[in-house]
């Protein structure tokens, strides 16, 4: 029986380090981004504003627990995190355990994600050594980057989550993207966030699985059936283990979900057919 873990970050810059690094403290929160966001611009000639990682900070975080038993893959938990919720030491601490014994499915996360939660780990002294002496040491094979996998390790020009997404019938990116985070958080729309959050570890897990009936770890079958098994379970997963705000913010999600689950079967059905 293997377990995996889908994960995925929303973050805004950290403000100490903001301040620390503008140096006048006296100085407003935003005029001290400002100036921060417009040197990382002429550093870069113009060609990014996105913050180098120490700046980041996470404000939301989810997660889908799965479990894989006799070639099916099936959802048994899904979590969301929101700093207004509890200590971004506990969300550290319960994100490593978690991933003990685990293998770890993410987008992109090998470049952000996980950078970042070792960041914050070592700003907050919270130690992690069975992520250091296992996933994360070269040849582990428990981290499955699916932005790397559809790049063959970066061979490929890489596209977004939200392409990939709507390429296999998934709605990807809605109302809210990532450059969208910092403002909402401003606003104090937490649930808003989680729960967009939340929108990309289903799409990251439910790609993760497409691509492992691609590369041939899923049988055409188990996947159908670990497609089906996610659609049956995903709804009373978020019934029982999300928050009212975030479950009004997903309600029709998993329905927008529907071409792709669609495909799915009729997939199974056809190879049957021709069988």
């Amino acid at each position: 029986m293997r377990r995996f873990v889908t994960l995925d970050l929303e973050t805004v810059p950290d403000e100490a380090l903001v301040s620390a690094v503008d140096g006048e403290p006296t100085r407003p929160y935003q005029e001290q981004l400002r100036r921060v966001v417009a040197e990382r611009r002429a550093r870069t000639g113009g060609r990014s504003d996105f913050l180098p990682l120490p700046y980041h900070r996470p404000v939301a975080a989810c997660l889908l627990e799965a479990v894989e038993d006799g070639g099916i893959v099936r959802p048994v938990d899904v979590a969301a995190w929101t700093d207004h919720r509890s200590s971004e030491a506990d969300l550290l601490g319960d994100i490593w355990a978690r991933l003990d014994g685990a293998s770890l499915v993410t987008f992109h996360g090998r470049g952000f994600d996980l950078p970042v939660l070792e960041l914050r780990s070592l700003k907050l002294g919270i130690a992690a050594p069975a992520w250091f002496g296992g996933q994360r040491r070269p040849g582990a094979g428990t981290h499955h980057d699916v932005k790397e996998l559809l790049t063959a390790q970066g061979a490929a020009p890489a596209a977004p989550l939200d392409l990939y997404a709507k390429l296999v019938g998934l709605p990807g990116k809605e109302d809210v993207a990532g450059e969208d985070v910092q403002q909402l958080y401003g606003a104090g729309a937490y649930d808003r966030i989680a729960a967009y959050c939340m929108t990309d570890v289903v799409q990251t897990y439910l790609l993760f699985l497409r691509y492992r009936m691609l590369e041939g770890s899923l049988t055409p079958d188990g996947y159908a059936e670990s497609a089906g098994a996610a659609r049956a379970a995903l709804p009373a997963l978020f019934a029982r283990r999300l928050r009212a705000g975030e479950r009004t913010l997903l309600d029709g999600f998993l329905e927008r979900c529907a071409p792709f689950f669609e495909g799915a079967a009729e997939g199974r059905c056809a190879m049957k057919a021709g069988a």
